[in-house]
């Protein structure tokens, strides 16, 4: 687990989140605009706010292979610069461990492939 601080308090992040391209990345969610994603949690950009702590299910495609799971909502945030859209952060429950670790293995690949600029 992290200790860094953000803007918001310390970090509490178990594994740091690779941001997804708008057009699509090889970890998605049906239905929703995924913003980034770690092996533990997402974040998806919402036109409804949510109420934190409500648990959801949500279909996760990683490389095309789908998995029902439910996640918590940890946050809700505006998003900057964008009217009726909310960031919402949520925290993994039930994802199977062969899929968290595809989901890491996958964002190795993509991170080296594709370096913060």
């Amino acid at each position: 687990m992290s200790t860094q601080a953000s803007p918001s308090g310390p970090e509490r992040r178990r594994a740091e989140r690779v941001r997804m391209a708008p057009t699509g990345g090889p970890v998605s969610v049906v239905g929703a605009r995924l913003i980034d994603v770690s092996p533990y949690g997402m974040m998806i950009e919402s036109p409804l706010a949510m109420t934190q702590d409500s648990v959801l299910k949500f279909r996760v495609a990683v490389e095309g292979r789908k998995t029902d799971v439910s996640a918590r909502v940890a946050c809700c945030t505006p998003r900057a610069g964008m009217r009726h859209a909310y960031g919402i952060g949520l925290e993994f429950l039930d994802l199977p461990s062969e899929v968290r670790e595809q989901i890491r293995g996958v964002l190795v690949r993509h991170t080296a492939a594709h370096p913060t600029r």
